[in-house]
């Protein structure tokens, strides 16, 4: 894929990331429960590199902070910044790179980026004096957050193999 291509949809990664917890939000259904950001990144890295994925998964909760409030920029955006870029590099590496099928990726990049949420929480905390317990912490968002997870591994799928046909049609 052209570099141009690639960052058209790097950027529609992130407007996607900006735009579906609005629409959470405006419908009274809870961020924090149903994550609905990790949505575009997950389903999005599927459809450009890795370097891509990571950059939009990174700067998706911080553009989202600035421009909406939503979430507070720290420490929530700045972890979320490393969770998402987590999550978009893995699935785009193990789709892309590694030629693993959608479901098998999905669940590694779930792991792999709450791995990397709590690593930033620790190294956060030491550094920045965040008054954030790390255990809690983590603790709270993998726990409130089962709903999303399970959203997640129904709706990321289906979307992904939806958008791949859709791509594939408009080529030929």
């Amino acid at each position: 894929m052209n570099q141009t291509k690639s960052l058209i949809r790097g950027a529609l990664i992130i407007a996607l990331g900006l735009l579906v917890p609005t629409v959470f939000h405006l419908t009274s259904v809870s961020g924090t429960i149903f994550l609905p950001m990790h949505l575009p990144i997950l389903v999005g890295a599927a459809f450009v590199n890795p370097w891509i994925a990571l950059i939009a998964g990174a700067l998706t909760p911080l553009t989202s902070s600035v421009a909406t409030g939503m979430p507070p920029l720290f420490p929530i955006a700045f972890l979320m910044a490393f969770e998402l870029a987590a999550y978009g590099w893995t699935m785009s590496w193990l789709i892309n790179k590694r030629h693993l099928n959608v479901y098998a990726a999905l669940v590694i990049s779930m792991l792999v980026g709450r791995i990397v949420l709590g690593i930033a929480a620790v190294v956060t905390t030491s550094l920045f004096a965040v008054q954030l317990n790390p255990v809690m912490y983590m603790k709270g968002a993998v726990l409130t957050g089962l709903p999303g997870m399970a959203l997640q591994l129904l709706v990321v799928p289906v979307l992904i193999k939806a958008l791949s046909a859709s791509l594939r049609l408009r080529r030929g």
